[in-house]
């Protein structure tokens, strides 16, 4: 007759009161009720333009036959613009030179790159590169990097979406165009 096989050996009667009283001991550790992450401090731009400020925007419309709406817009350091319109102008264009900016257009561009609200922390838009990134094609978006104060910010942006953030960036998209002298 076969021998009935005991259903708690000893050595793990010993173990079940000592994981239960580390459980007890994790408990109070432990809450339901989730925490609120603290609101992120308002980033303060200064007045005007940081020496390394560089903006790059690059507009990637729908694929038609027709047309394609494809614009690459880069202000260097140094206030040189940069344009490339049509087909092809793509983040990794390097547009030729189109015009020297004066101080002025310099400080305009700061300040409206400030009012678009890109450089909140709690912007939706933030990506991770605007070189590897690729929209879909059904509606115009705007990849945007800011380069200000030692720190490049990549973002891409639908337009126009009804926000204040897209129609900031078309704003900003629009003085560039004319800037660089492009036709309606």
């Amino acid at each position: 007759m076969p021998r009935p096989f005991p259903t708690n050996p000893p050595r793990r009667r010993s173990l079940i009161p000592a994981a239960l009283a580390a459980l007890l001991l994790c408990l109070p550790g432990c809450s339901s009720t989730p925490r609120p992450l603290p609101e992120p401090e308002p980033v303060v731009l200064p007045d005007t333009a940081p020496e390394d400020f560089a903006l790059s925007i690059t507009v990637v419309g729908p694929s038609s036959a027709e047309t394609d709406i494809d614009d690459r817009y880069l202000v260097e350091p140094d206030g040189l613009l940069r344009a490339a319109i049509g087909p092809g102008a793509t983040p990794r264009v390097y547009p030729r030179q189109t015009r020297q900016l004066t101080e002025a257009q310099i400080q305009r561009l700061w300040r409206l790159v400030g009012e678009t609200g890109l450089l909140e922390p709690n912007t939706l838009t933030r990506i991770d590169n605007t070189e590897i990134f690729f929209p879909q094609r059904s509606r115009p978006t705007a990849l945007v990097y800011i380069r200000q104060q030692g720190t490049g910010s990549h973002f891409a942006v639908r337009l126009p979406v009804g926000d204040a953030e897209s129609a900031m960036v078309a704003q900003l998209v629009d003085q560039l165009a004319d800037m660089a002298w492009v036709p309606e």
